[in-house]
């Protein structure tokens, strides 16, 4: 076994438990500490559907192969097992005996239908008998022939029903009740005070005996499936991508299964009929000593009239004074840099809108990997389309989990008359980059935007990501042929300033680290700074690891994933390696080199790992504004200061809380919004002291 590296799925999992660390954190508030632990509970949903899913995949056609840390896919699951379990046990430890009762306290009670006072319970059992017993559909099951397929992700309740008075009759049946999605699961208690709630899937047991007249109940449960959402499209065999997308999306509702959770009073009876039907393994049996699906609590997290139990809002704040300022007015006197979602979004919203609207600007062109459900930056290219611009649109479709939604953006836009790419073969485009052609003064001018985030408007309110829109010409140009090539299924043949992934973008990073470990090792200043989401790649691992024996500088922030093992003697003693866990989701990738005093600073869309800089299409930016760079280099600076939601990596592979080496505690995104929002002040206060007149309509006022 390597001790270079750290294992991918178990440095994941370190992941995930310090956003569970943040469900202990006492010094916040109740319901954000709510919001951690569901979130720790959606995320690892997706890491079985995902990574258990594709290691199970290996595991089934005889693959051997070994990770960096020299583990087999069996071995790794059977270690992932193993941290799952103990996962799960904080998981449920912080849930009963913290959160639970302190939302108690505080008149959020979560009740079962046996604690709920007579009338009340009538009352609950008036309204499901009207409101939800129709729209339920109970399935039985030939447990031989197993007919019936259970979709991942559910919750199913389980009933053992039969002929009344005869529990041991031949007749007896195993009835599943699939929980529909977008039912409401927690429902309010009535006539009581605060909150109380009963749990649909209670409800469902308590009054099941009302769908089964003149037969018994004899025993009930409840069970949750997860299933492999690893399902790659064989894009070698599809003639129509789309179709294909369509026929995963189907495969991936009847996978094979990964997990079954199940409450740990369940019978043994009851989950053998659970086995059967879902197909799952005794070592994939997950019991959990409370509610099913701690990442429906989001929904207590995010309770009307508790606003007490949050933090207070940190508005993003407007970079472009006022809707008067066009967009294009702006980038013809400078470049933005905006950081969010301290920076709104909506300079980049209103980039597009202008766009479809402006009679001048002739073409649009963007990358959408994922959008939000009603994204105003779609409605603009529709309308831009129907307008008669030439709209070019790559979407995505191999986008993980939002491939349904982006068939639909798809099919709209070409309703629209809009030129769609359906991704390109062999490789997911990641990019996020948007190219405006408009004509001014009788020749063609660019605008483009390049972001580490996607076109999201609802994200953008959560992830902290930063946006570079510019007018210069040679990254206009570089953005043309960047389209070009995609569309035409071309090299990117002349680029002068863009560095994409996967033919230039590894060797570029490469290239400049190796230049750091050379300035080192001649004696001269080096540094490497590095904020991404994940680092996995064994070719920049080894580099760093180089550089750092030649003494560079090295400073990461890793949000999630790191197989890179930081501060070993003689193998990596000067790399640090950061972790911020807060508010927002850290989500920018930004990099800067020393490079012998010419500071070279990138944004970028891809990550430091194998999938990014070899299987996809991404984009390293240079950014070379003297503002814009100012800017992404103090936002770099900045993440090594963090002594309140930071964490910092040892050589063990554990996490300790960071230490800046301050005296006063520094939250860096608490200091950004505040950041944004002085600047936002004084820009307002800027304006005031302006005097601007009132001038008659179509009439020319000479001032002398």
């Amino acid at each position: 076994m390597s001790v270079s590296y750290f294992n991918r799925e178990l440095s994941w999992l370190k992941f995930n438990q310090r956003v569970l660390w943040e469900a202990e954190r006492e010094s916040l508030p109740l319901l954000e500490r709510v919001k951690f632990l569901a979130i720790s509970a959606s995320n690892l949903d997706e890491f079985f559907m995902v990574r258990v899913g594709g290691l199970k995949t290996l595991v089934k056609t005889g693959a051997r192969t070994r990770d960096l840390n020299g583990l087999t896919p069996v071995q790794q699951l059977r270690q992932i097992r193993q941290e799952v379990r103990a996962h799960y046990e904080d998981q449920y430890r912080i849930w009963r005996t913290m959160l639970e009762p302190a939302l108690t306290g505080r008149g959020i009670r979560y009740r079962r239908p046996e604690q709920i006072a007579e009338q009340a319970r009538e009352k609950l059992k008036l309204h499901f008998s009207e409101e939800i017993e129709e729209l339920l559909n109970p399935v039985a099951m030939d447990l031989d022939e197993q007919r019936f397929r259970i979709s991942g992700g559910r919750l199913c309740v389980l009933l053992d029903v039969g002929p009344v008075g005869k529990p041991d009759h031949a007749d007896r049946r195993s009835v599943v009740i699939t929980i529909p999605s977008g039912f409401p699961r927690f429902l309010r208690v009535p006539d009581t005070e605060g909150y109380e709630f009963v749990l649909l899937e209670d409800l469902i047991q308590a009054f099941a005996d009302e769908m089964f007249p003149q037969e018994e109940i004899y025993a009930t449960g409840c069970f949750r499936l997860t299933r492999n959402g690893d399902i790659p499209v064989q894009e070698d065999y599809a003639e129509d991508l789309a179709e294909a997308m369509e026929s995963v999306l189907t495969a991936r509702k009847f996978s094979n299964a990964v997990r079954l959770e199940v409450p740990t009073r369940t019978s043994k009876r009851m989950l053998e009929t659970m086995l059967v039907l879902t197909g799952s393994k005794r070592r994939d049996v997950y019991r959990v000593p409370s509610l099913l699906d701690l990442s429906s609590l989001m929904a207590i997290a995010s309770l009307e009239d508790f606003d007490h139990l949050r933090e207070a809002t940190w508005k993003p704040q407007p970079f472009v004074p006022s809707k008067e300022h066009s967009i294009f007015e702006v980038l013809d006197d400078q470049d933005l840099l905006l950081h969010h979602p301290y920076d709104s979004f909506e300079p980049v919203v209103r980039l597009v809108e202008e766009a479809a609207d402006d009679p001048d600007v002739i073409a649009i062109k963007q990358v959408l990997y994922r959008t939000s459900r009603n994204s105003r930056i779609i409605a603009a290219l529709i309308r831009a389309s129907e307008k008669g611009k030439n709209v070019v649109v790559l979407v995505e479709l191999k986008a993980r989990f939002d491939e349904a939604r982006n068939l639909e953006r798809a099919e709209e836009l070409e309703l629209a008359g809009a030129q769609v790419v359906y991704g390109i073969k062999g490789l997911k485009c990641h990019a996020k980059a948007c190219l405006i052609m408009r004509r001014e003064a009788g020749r063609i001018r660019r605008y483009v935007h390049f972001g580490t985030g996607n076109y999201n408007e609802s994200t953008a309110r959560l992830y902290t990501d930063v946006s570079y829109l510019t007018a210069r010409s040679d990254y206009g140009r570089d953005a043309s042929a960047f389209f070009n090539g995609i569309t035409g299924r071309s090299q990117w043949s002349g680029l002068r300033k863009l560095l994409p992934a996967p033919t230039r973008l590894k060797k570029t990073l490469l290239e400049l680290i190796a230049f750091e470990r050379d300035q080192a090792k001649q004696g001269e200043t080096a540094e490497i700074m590095a904020k991404v989401n994940s680092l996995q790649d064994k070719e920049i691992i080894d580099a760093l690891y180089e550089a750092s024996q030649a003494g560079v500088k090295i400073q990461l922030m890793v949000r999630g994933i790191c197989c890179l093992r930081p501060q070993v003697p003689g193998l990596s003693e000067t790399i640090v390696v950061h972790s911020l866990i807060d508010r927002y989701l850290e989500h920018a990738r930004i990099f800067s080199f020393h490079h012998g005093g010419e500071q070279q600073v990138f944004l970028s869309s891809a990550d430091w790992m194998r999938r990014n800089l070899d299987k996809r299409v991404e984009l390293m930016v240079p950014v070379e504004d003297s503002q814009s760079r100012k800017a992404l280099l103090e936002i770099l600076r900045k993440q090594f200061k963090d002594n309140v939601q930071a964490w910092f990596l040892g050589g063990d592979g554990n996490y300790g809380p960071a230490i800046s080496g301050q005296k006063s505690a520094f939250r860096l995104q608490a200091h950004f919004a505040k950041q944004a929002a002085k600047r936002t002040e004084e820009a307002q206060r800027m304006a005031a002291d302006v005097l601007e007149m009132h001038l008659p309509p179509d009439e020319a006022i000479q001032v002398s």
